[in-house]
């Protein structure tokens, strides 16, 4: 091996501790640099993980977390680059597609079109992170700059705040280190596919350190006519040493979107399945369809390390997102015609015009002490955030005009079979006189403890308090406001035992809480998609909890590989419900998942290496007020997922593999499942890597290779419609370190 240098951080004698907050996962681009040159290897993408084992990270890059993951006694999955890599994947949505226990939503008329993900059976769009702060405002998110993807699974609010009744996902950020290197990647594919990437690192001076990463991406979706999206973005991290015990971390990402958004194809009543159409077949109108996304988020962190015990981080950010679009959803096909070749259906506009901004300031401390000869690994910090979000959504004019007069909405019937996107539209995009303006101020305070009362067992502890404001101001055109408030606070705890019978094995139970407060769904417009509404403004959180028993074990030569296995329950026991008789909204719900999932994650020995694991959820509605819905299924949640990827290093130089997976049956429906449904499907891929020269690196990946149709979600209404997922791919990479 090259001789790497140890990024600064980890000369301090707190290493393992400062490790999990100032994100030391990032030594392997330095190390990808030096292992191109020199062996060929792969590195791994933390520096606690060994190099061998690329698909294995062994620490959280969440400073909440201070076990590694194969102690920690909770289920996490940790994606690093290698892993997103090797599946091809170029944005979140391709991440998450293939991950078990995880579905993709859709965006709908009442929620936002972007990354809408279920983890565990429950809505999760509004529980990204990145780098541990929350994400809002849901959009579709780039990974050009991401280090690893790391997804907390079960209720989860001591870690994260309101939400997370499934889990949550964090997005772990690219850093500056100590060491200069500078890798391009170039790609070219199948259906108009353009990207290039950039990272490049420096050392300014010996205290002071700079990375900066670049995005040009173009392409077309496989499979799909016109849809297309076009992005550009830049993440600059800078930091500076400037004590040796006080480091200063500034970071800055920008990403800018455009494209034509696609919602898929329409549903027929009669089978209850996506109608059997022209996979390609566009039934939007390009005239008025469009996408348009902004992200720029600054972060500021201040670290001390008081002493080789005690640390102090505190995290500073602000952000700005935008989602702005017009989408024709396929609805309410018309078949009543004797001549199929005369069935239409209709292109509805469902738009979105938002913007959000948010303020969030953590300080936490982590601190290792001894009390009565027991070890404690504490974390305690408080935590606030301001959001604003704001939506006013477009209409129609009959012209770009001053004054022009806003219109209804021509309605367009495309032909099912053949539709025209080139059909002509005659207005134009204008802005609706009515729009809503959301607030939401969120005050917390968290403490999180892991004891060690002997070698072998560990019990861990938690507690978090949050007050929780939001605020809806509906404005109409003639400026009347209407306000809607809710005011929550909520207590929080987890709880877990490890014990670890040798040390290759770790068993643990362990239970955990969340709380749903109401309008805690800021891109809702309604409360059937977890917006504020009248009825919900004045009731308590709904309530989550869960038990979990899991083993896990590092198999494999040097323990390399990492299997897990997990059994879960989890009840939300006062959801949000309407009497039937009364048509009021009631905490009286009561849904249930129970589940089991098995993982591996590493290298089996030093040539084969495996990512992915299966997951069973048993996901109902239990008897309510209601008792239709008693034994209904969560819509959109596949009983059966599972996923493996699999790469073999035949020689020095060249590793090849694939990945298959899996999905079962899925339902349709808001709150329970009906009788719509996608059927379920298998994904097979492939992927090739081959080092031609000491710096350059050649990679092949074709996606869907038998060109599979299926689909990634169903949307819920009476008259739904399904999102196509993409068609084969193929797409040939070259990394040069220059």
């Amino acid at each position: 091996m090259s001789n790497i240098r140890i990024p600064r951080s980890l000369r301090f004698p707190a290493a393992a501790l400062a490790l999990t907050i100032a994100g030391g996962a990032h030594a392997e681009d330095d190390a990808a640099a030096a292992d191109i040159v020199v062996t060929g290897q792969r590195p791994a993408a933390n520096p606690l993980a060994d190099p061998s084992a690329p698909y294995k990270v062994d620490k959280t890059d969440s400073a909440k977390f201070t076990e590694p993951v194969a102690d920690t006694p909770k289920s996490i999955t940790i994606i690093p680059k290698e892993v997103i890599e090797d599946i091809g994947a170029k944005s979140f949505r391709d991440v998450v597609r293939t991950q078990p226990g995880i579905t993709l939503g859709t965006g709908e008329g009442g929620n936002a079109f972007g990354d809408r993900i279920f983890i565990r059976g429950f809505d999760a769009r509004n529980d990204v992170y990145i780098d541990g702060l929350r994400d809002p405002g849901v959009t579709s998110r780039e990974i050009f700059a991401v280090e690893q993807i790391e997804i907390v699974k079960g209720p989860s609010s001591t870690f994260g705040g309101r939400g997370t009744t499934g889990g949550a996902v964090s997005l772990v950020s690219k850093r500056a280190q100590a060491n200069n290197f500078a890798i391009v990647e170039a790609t070219a594919g199948t259906d108009e596919t353009k990207r290039l990437t950039v990272d490049a690192n420096t050392e300014l001076s010996d205290t002071v350190q700079l990375r900066v990463n670049g995005l040009y991406h173009d392409a077309d979706v496989a499979g799909r006519d016109v849809t297309t999206s076009e992005r550009w973005g830049v993440a600059v991290s800078l930091n500076a040493d400037l004590a040796p015990n006080f480091d200063l971390v500034f970071d800055y990402y920008h990403l800018t979107a455009d494209g034509i958004p696609d919602w898929g194809v329409p549903f027929d009543s009669r089978s209850q399945q996506p109608f059997k159409v022209d996979r390609s077949n566009f039934y939007g109108v390009k005239a008025r369809d469009f996408l348009e996304g902004r992200a720029d988020i600054g972060t500021v962190r201040a670290e001390w390390r008081v002493s080789e015990k005690f640390k102090l981080t505190s995290k500073l950010r602000y952000g700005e997102n935008r989602n702005s679009y017009i989408a024709s959803a396929p609805e309410s096909p018309n078949i009543t015609n004797a001549d199929p070749n005369l069935w239409t259906v209709r292109a509805n506009p469902k738009n979105r015009n938002a913007t959000s901004e948010a303020w969030a300031a953590v300080n936490e401390l982590v601190a290792d002490f001894s009390t009565g000869g027991l070890q404690h690994s504490l974390v305690a910090g408080t935590d606030f955030s301001h959001e604003v979000i704001n939506n006013r959504p477009y209409a129609f004019a009959n012209s770009e005009a001053e004054g022009a007069i806003i219109v209804p909405a021509i309605i367009i019937n495309q032909n099912l079979f053949n539709p025209n996107p080139d059909v002509a539209f005659p207005l134009v995009r204008a802005l609706a006189g009515t729009r809503t303006e959301t607030k939401v101020i969120t005050k917390s305070v968290y403490a999180l403890d892991t004891i060690d009362l002997t070698p072998e067992l560990k019990i861990s502890g938690g507690l978090r308090y949050d007050d929780y404001r939001v605020q809806v101001a509906s404005i109409a055109a003639n400026g009347a406001v209407t306000n809607l408030r809710n005011d929550s606070d909520f207590l929080n705890w987890n709880a877990g035992i490890v014990w670890k019978p040798v040390p290759a094995a770790t068993l643990y139970v362990s239970a955990s809480s969340s709380s749903n407060p109401s309008g805690e769904q800021t891109d809702g417009s309604g409360i059937t998609y977890g917006g504020l509404g009248a009825p919900t403004a004045g009731l308590d959180p709904e309530k989550n909890r869960s038990y979990e028993a899991g083993a896990k074990y590092q198999a494999g030569e040097g323990g390399h590989l990492l299997l897990t296995a997990a059994v879960f329950r989890t009840d939300k026991t006062n959801a949000r419900v309407v009497d039937p008789l009364t048509g009021t909204q009631l905490l009286v719900g009561n849904q249930r998942v129970d589940g089991f999932e098995f993982g591996a994650q590493g290298n089996l020995t030093p040539q084969l290496s495996f990512f992915g694991g299966y997951t069973y959820l048993d996901a109902k509605v239990r008897p309510t007020t209601n008792p239709v819905t008693a034994g209904g299924v969560f819509p959109n949640i596949p009983k059966h997922s599972a996923a493996l990827l699999t790469t073999w290093k035949v020689m020095d130089r060249l590793t090849i593999g694939g990945q298959a997976s899996y999905n079962s049956k899925r339902f349709g429906g808001s709150t329970i499942g009906g009788t719509a449904n996608l059927p379920a499907y298998w994904r097979f891929d492939a992927t090739a890597r081959a080092m031609v020269s000491d710096r350059v690196e050649v990679q092949l990946n074709v996606l869907n290779l038998s060109n599979k149709t299926y689909y990634d979600a169903i949307y819920r209404s009476g008259t739904p419609f399904a999102y196509v997922a993409p068609g084969r791919s193929a797409l040939l990479s070259v990394r040069v370190k220059i």
